[in-house]
């Protein structure tokens, strides 16, 4: 029940946005979060699919041309692997770049969408530069948040873990 609670909180948190979580008003990229220790405990195949129905859920809501569809995939795959080969420690640092190249993965995936259809069409160009400030602020803050959130839900969604009353 822990699991789909909050996987049915990342969009209310990502539409919500925190300003005191943001850094010059770019948001971490909030389905990495859950994604990641859900992934290291579940496997890669299994995390695949939920990479798909969680980028599903955001594209369902957000209402732009684009998808979070392709990253989330392929991140919960990788992230699945390295679970499942037993190469992560659970330490804060590894939480952290994880996340990192989770977020850059998901969101050089969405920017290459914008920028076929930007050029494409006649917009101006000005918007590469404002996406890949977008991009290293959401990384950044990504990776600084990801040990906090990630070692907290990693231990809810274990097995080992129980909650002593």
């Amino acid at each position: 029940n822990l699991s789909l609670i909050s996987f049915l909180i990342i969009p209310v948190v990502t539409f919500w946005n925190p300003s005191w979580l943001s850094l010059m008003g770019c948001q971490a990229y909030w389905p990495i979060f859950w994604l990641l220790p859900w992934a290291l405990i579940h496997g890669p195949f299994k995390s695949m699919i939920l990479g798909f129905l969680l980028g599903f859920m955001l594209d369902t809501i957000n209402a732009d041309l684009y998808t979070q569809i392709p990253g989330l995939m392929i991140c919960g795959f990788w992230f699945g692997k390295v679970g499942s080969l037993n190469q992560f420690n659970n330490n804060p640092i590894q939480f952290g770049l994880t996340a990192a190249i989770g977020s850059l993965t998901c969101d050089l995936i969405y920017f290459c969408q914008m920028l076929i259809r930007l050029l494409l069409g006649n917009n101006p160009l000005w918007f590469f530069s404002h996406g890949v400030q977008i991009i290293f602020a959401q990384v950044f803050l990504t990776s600084l948040l990801a040990p906090f959130f990630c070692k907290w839900l990693y231990f809810l969604f274990s097995k080992k873990y129980k909650l002593k009353i």
